[in-house]
């Protein structure tokens, strides 16, 4: 089959549109989904196909989710979009209260087949207030599935699971990784909602990433070359964590080294390295270690996000020092450090 590179948020449009196109119980509702660039481009077009079943609707977050809780415990499947995880907040007893727990509260067999996508993470100049993901909050929460899409094919075929699986679905998207091109299949296909990816295999140190740190880690494996072996994994669910895929590699290696692009405290990585640490098959050659932001908000300007976020740089360092190699000494450019990434996922 010839390569088809198309963009993380044109491969999110196509899954949705696949599956709205066999499944007339999807719709579509969020904030401006309607637009001619709606949800930045992940629903454009979808209302001039799918005219009653794309709803756009007015700054509303609690009253629009938790109607569409309700339409899906009535059968229906709707897709909820926030454009930013601070505004999901404003719905969260829909989410973590009714929608997660209404299956348990009634001994099973009452689904609520809801998919929630919600934009997270940095953005160039959004400040505190507009940069959280909140990752470890949606992690914990009982009765959520939680996917986080690093890659475009990965964007698609989780969404065509989330929209299959009968449980509420959290896909948190990270915004940093909308321009992001990959070879993906035009075919509809699905992708486990439960389970890591090994991206790269290797036998010196396994390094454990998701979202927009796995694409930093990616480029930093370019930067080391053949002088670590590493082991790369995309954790893909948070909740749950396939930590098994995780404990056979460490297993390996003897090596973990865990990247978040939020603060380090209550993070995944954390989670992790708490649960290989507690695992008595495995035996570690060096301390597992952690990448991740300071413990306070992003700040806005651009000289202090400079350091906020581990880059490709600090991965690589991380990985050389564990093993007493020369450190790389090289200066990102601003487009580097600031601007969303747009290479093409091999």
């Amino acid at each position: 089959m010839p390569e088809r590179i198309i963009k993380y948020t044109e491969a999110i449009k196509e899954a949705t549109d696949q599956v709205m196109e066999i499944d007339p119980s999807v719709f579509v509702i969020g904030l401006g989904v309607s637009y001619k660039n709606g949800a930045d481009g992940t629903t454009s077009g979808l209302k001039m196909k799918y005219a009653d079943r794309v709803f756009d609707v007015p700054v509303s977050e609690a009253a629009f989710t938790g109607m569409a809780v309700g339409s899906a415990i009535n059968g229906l499947r709707p897709i909820v979009h926030h454009g930013r995880v601070e505004f999901a907040l404003f719905a969260s007893d829909s989410i973590f209260t009714q929608a997660a727990k209404w299956n348990y509260m009634f001994g099973g067999n009452n689904n609520v087949p809801i998919v929630f996508r919600i934009n997270v993470g940095r953005q160039w100049g959004n400040g505190p207030q507009h940069t959280q993901a909140l990752y470890s909050l949606f992690g914990n929460v009982l009765g959520l599935k939680v996917v986080i899409p690093s890659t475009p094919k990965m964007a698609k075929g989780l969404l065509v699971s989330a929209l299959r699986d009968k449980n509420p679905v959290v896909i948190l998207e990270p915004r940093w990784l909308f321009q992001l091109k990959q070879d993906v299949p035009v075919e509809i296909y699905g992708e486990p909602l439960d389970k890591a990816k090994i991206m790269k295999e290797g036998k010196d140190i396994t390094v454990v990433s998701y979202g927009d740190g796995l694409v930093s880690a990616l480029e930093a494996l370019s930067i080391i070359g053949d002088s670590v072996d590493v082991e790369l994994i995309d954790v893909v669910s948070i909740n749950p964590i396939d930590h098994e895929t995780i404990f056979k590699s460490v297993k390996k290696t003897g090596r973990l080294l865990c990247v978040d692009t939020t603060n380090e405290a209550f993070n995944i990585g954390s989670e992790i390295i708490s649960k290989v640490a507690q695992n008595q098959s495995i035996h570690l050659k060096n301390k597992p270690t952690s990448l991740a932001c300071p413990n306070v908000p992003c700040p806005t300007s651009t000289a202090l996000t400079e350091f906020y976020y581990p880059t490709k740089i600090d991965i690589a360092n991380s990985i050389l020092g564990l093993f007493n190699k020369p450190k790389v000494d090289k200066k990102l450019s601003f487009e580097e450090l600031h601007l969303a990434p747009t290479l093409t996922i091999i």
